[in-house]
């Protein structure tokens, strides 16, 4: 099987096999290739959104195009997938689609962890309307600050840092899966952004910690 890892952010693995973390959880016979979009944009706001969208249904009909079996979209806002699903005849996973529907089966309540500020919120808050979850969330939790995102740049520096576990920001991290898990009344944690995924089996938790982009591998599988 061959599966298209779609929109890939982790720009060590663009255009090559599979990331790690994934190449440790296939299963046997698997093969997963990174389809990275042409023209990256980072969804600052609603615009940027759409963008990110027509880039990612045209990194996804590529893979389709090169053989894939099934298509994973790489991001926790499932970029494009309604028109990536009507656009080729094979399975397309979305992360968020997989692991909202996936959570469900762990409890009733759940909290996000994400890298970004608030004002990104909007994504999150958009996939879980779709998936009829918004309403089992109680908090999203944030790590980064607005800073992170300032500007028109897309902060591929802070993306970079995260996923080689630079500095502080795997403990970060860790004390609002913390906080998550003591504050917030929740059966599970959900990483929201699979930039997080590189460093995700270095959480813990009492509570399952989802990896969205595993998650999805093994839906698409």
């Amino acid at each position: 099987m061959k599966i298209g890892l779609v929109g890939a952010t982790q720009a060590a693995v663009a255009g090559l096999g599979a990331p790690a973390e994934l190449a440790a959880i296939a299963a046997p016979g698997t093969v997963i290739q990174a389809f990275p979009t042409r023209m990256p944009v980072f969804a600052h706001t609603p615009l940027e959104f759409a963008m990110q969208a027509l880039n990612t249904t045209e990194a996804g009909v590529a893979a389709a195009a090169a053989g894939c079996d099934a298509l994973v979209i790489n991001s926790f806002s499932d970029y494009g997938i309604a028109a990536l699903k009507a656009a080729v005849d094979i399975p397309v996973v979305g992360a968020a689609e997989a692991t909202l529907r996936f959570v469900a089966t762990l409890g009733p309540r759940f909290s996000i962890v994400t890298v970004w500020p608030p004002s990104l919120d909007y994504m999150p808050r958009q996939v879980m309307r779709d998936a009829g979850a918004e309403g089992a969330c109680a908090r999203i939790r944030h790590v980064g600050d607005e800073a992170v995102v300032a500007g028109s740049a897309r902060p591929d520096g802070y993306v970079s840092a995260l996923q080689h576990a630079e500095g502080d920001i795997v403990a970060r991290i860790q004390a609002q899966c913390d906080a998550a898990a003591e504050q917030d009344g929740v059966d599970a944690i959900i990483l929201g952004c699979t930039c997080m995924s590189p460093i995700a089996a270095r959480l813990r938790s009492r509570l399952p910690i989802l990896n969205p982009l595993a998650v999805a591998l093994k839906v698409a599988e």
